[in-house]
């Protein structure tokens, strides 16, 4: 019963065109949040699905920051990575039975639009990214100097300060870099727009990251509310534009409460990998092979399917979760449950990996989802779901 549970609660957050509703119903409990920038509101205390996640205080007014991300991040996979992942790496500074989770109130569009401006942008005086280089137009000068500071996502965790409200406990910040730099700029003198597309040194991309962070740091303790609390930082380099897999985080650090100034950083061990790739055959050579051979398997049985890709989560040189999307051509609701049921069964009998490995494998058509697969360690068997769209 736990793992259906646990398979529901993924199928419905993933893909909300089903009809299915949450396992739990939020806790309203009304009440007020202090040490917000927006102090006074009314809040919604969600609870946690375990005692690993946090619990989330959702405010009746969003965040002026809500969906801001995406005019930093173009590639939906960085952005969920990065949310997600700045979560989970705070989870060692702020501590899920201590602390409750709430996006970012603090830092203002204007204060993220300035710090990601380049140096002598008149329209934001405050620019952290290099001013644009020599060139014929406005391309060439912006590929001259590529901007390198992608991003500053802001999460809050807040902890009780009475039996009916809240304050601020912490934040933490994700700062990203580009790995590839592409921008579209319009010249307002002669009308054109000009494109600049420039492939970053990597490494030299990741070491600047910590200078940029340092000066992030320093414009944020300068924001009301923010001047004493702990600030968590975990710099992040994003992937390619159009990639399947995301970049990765790369190096935290803890600041201390009123400290402006970043000691010590601490390497992050993660990686995303996408097979079959020659990528994938390089840095993880038995992993692929183990992925091959279970799509070799999927491909015997169903002629049908028309791409089998994987995503492979590693956390210090292991491989921790592995998500796979099935597409198939879709000819009768009988053969997907008949295929859902065997690539199941595969899961038990004949899965290369490891039976604790994380597995989600997503099978779809090419017009809609038709299926979800879900095996976690403490499962006996996989969960199965298998989609109905109602008209």
């Amino acid at each position: 019963m736990k793992g259906k549970i646990l398979g529901v609660a993924i199928a419905c957050t993933l893909l909300a065109m089903t009809a299915c509703s949450a396992p739990w119903s939020a806790q309203k409990e009304g009440q007020v949040l202090k040490g917000s920038s927006k102090g006074g509101q009314k809040v919604t205390v969600i609870p946690q699905e375990s005692s690993q996640d946090y619990r989330t205080i959702h405010a009746d007014q969003s965040s002026d920051l809500r969906g801001y991300i995406q005019y930093g991040v173009d590639n939906r996979v960085d952005i969920d990575e990065m949310e997600e992942g700045l979560m989970r790496l705070s989870k060692d500074a702020f501590k899920p039975d201590e602390y409750y989770f709430q996006q970012g109130n603090y830092i203002k569009p204007n204060v993220i639009d300035d710090m990601l401006s380049r140096k002598g942008d008149k329209a934001h005086p405050g620019g952290l990214n290099p001013p644009l280089g020599k060139g014929k137009d406005l391309g060439e000068q912006a590929s001259a100097h590529p901007k390198v500071l992608s991003y500053v996502l802001e999460q809050d965790y807040l902890v009780k300060a009475g039996d009916n409200s809240y304050k601020l406990g912490g934040v933490s910040l994700a700062v990203s870099v580009n790995s590839v730099y592409t921008e579209s700029l319009y010249n307002k003198k002669d009308g054109k727009t000009y494109t600049a597309d420039v492939t970053l040194d990597k490494s030299k991309a990741m070491a600047e990251g910590k200078t940029y962070a340092q000066k992030v740091l320093e414009r944020v303790r300068k924001i009301k509310g923010l001047e004493n609390v702990p600030i968590f930082i975990a710099l992040y380099i994003e992937a390619p534009p159009g990639s399947y897999v995301p970049g990765h985080f790369y190096a935290k650090t803890l600041v201390g409460k009123g400290q402006s100034a970043i000691g010590k950083w601490q390497s992050v061990n993660e990686d995303y990998a996408m097979f079959p790739t020659a990528e994938a055959d390089d840095k993880y050579k038995t992993d692929s092979a183990k992925f091959a051979k279970f799509k070799e398997d999927v491909e015997k049985y169903f002629p049908n399917s028309i791409g089998i890709i994987g995503k492979g989560f590693y956390k210090d040189g292991e491989l921790s979760e592995l998500t796979v999307t099935i597409n198939i051509r879709f000819y009768d609701k009988t053969e997907v449950i008949s295929f859902a049921n065997y690539v199941s069964s595969l899961l038990q009998s004949r899965f290369p990996f490891s039976q604790h490995l994380p597995v989600q494998i997503y099978i779809n058509s090419v017009d809609q989802p038709e299926a979800i697969i879900v095996k976690q360690p403490d499962m006996d068997k996989p969960f199965v779901h298998i989609y109905k769209l109602y008209q």
